[in-house]
């Protein structure tokens, strides 16, 4: 197989995967110089496997947040049935992505597939949980909550939540404030935890193929995208941290 069918091949499946299932690929990433990719354009098989491993660790922090902010307001045994849940799914989202790339472990693309993969399942698992957390009242899919406001449901729990794909500390709400004249990386001038509590809101809510929630790029860049994301979701059940965003 020759460099460029290689090439063509991978951004084919990225294509598949991200097309058939309605999912969207966002990134976050710990490094300048792949924040500096343009991964709509990609082509190279470098910038090809940087994205999707990037793809999946953003999707992991956005699971991560929805998980703590659920687990937190549910009553002990729910949550202990939640806790047990999220450890089997991990092994079963690996497990599912084996089975479908392995034939071709042998492959150069092979890393990039699995983080195309892994993204794709870990999006879809954060949308099971963002159900639960956004729940009606009344509805008999959702697990009844214990208490708590509205604004609750958008804001990482402390008491006994396990982390759900990877051990990340608990953040103070992102709020709606940043400089507009600030282009340095939102993990530098905000830090690490209210970064990735952007990255999670924007993930959730924007409607961009690839949408700029990156700890790398400027923290009001993706609070711009948090605000379209919201203001086009409207009343239609939106996440309850777009009324931080409001006006």
């Amino acid at each position: 197989m020759t460099c460029k069918t290689i090439l063509l091949s991978i951004s084919l499946v990225v294509a598949i995967f991200a097309g058939a299932t309605g999912v969207a690929l966002f990134l976050t990433t710990p490094t300048a110089s792949a924040a500096a990719i343009d991964c709509a354009a990609a082509k190279t098989q470098a910038d090809l496997a940087t994205c999707t491993a990037n793809d999946a660790a953003s999707a992991d922090t956005a699971l991560n947040a929805v998980y703590k902010a659920l687990a937190g307001r549910l009553a002990p045994a729910d949550q202990k049935r939640l806790r047990e849940a999220q450890r089997a799914w991990i092994p079963f989202r690996d497990k599912e992505c084996s089975f479908r790339i392995r034939p071709y472990a042998d492959g150069s693309v092979y890393s990039s597939l699995i983080g195309v993969c892994k993204a794709e399942l870990t999006k879809a698992r954060l949308s099971q949980l963002q159900h639960q957390l956004q729940c009606p009242e009344g509805d008999l899919s959702c697990v009844p909550q214990t208490g708590g406001d509205a604004a609750a449901k958008a804001a990482p729990a402390t008491a006994g939540a396990a982390p759900a794909t990877a051990g990340t500390a608990p953040a103070k709400p992102a709020t709606a404030q940043a400089s507009q004249n600030d282009t340095r990386p939102c993990v530098q001038s905000a830090g690490k935890a209210k970064s990735d509590q952007y990255v999670s809101q924007c993930v959730q809510v924007s409607p961009a193929t690839h949408p700029p929630c990156n700890g790398q790029n400027a923290c009001s860049m993706m609070i711009d995208e948090i605000k379209r994301g919201c203001a086009m979701i409207g009343n239609d059940n939106p996440p309850a941290f777009c009324s931080t965003y409001k006006g």
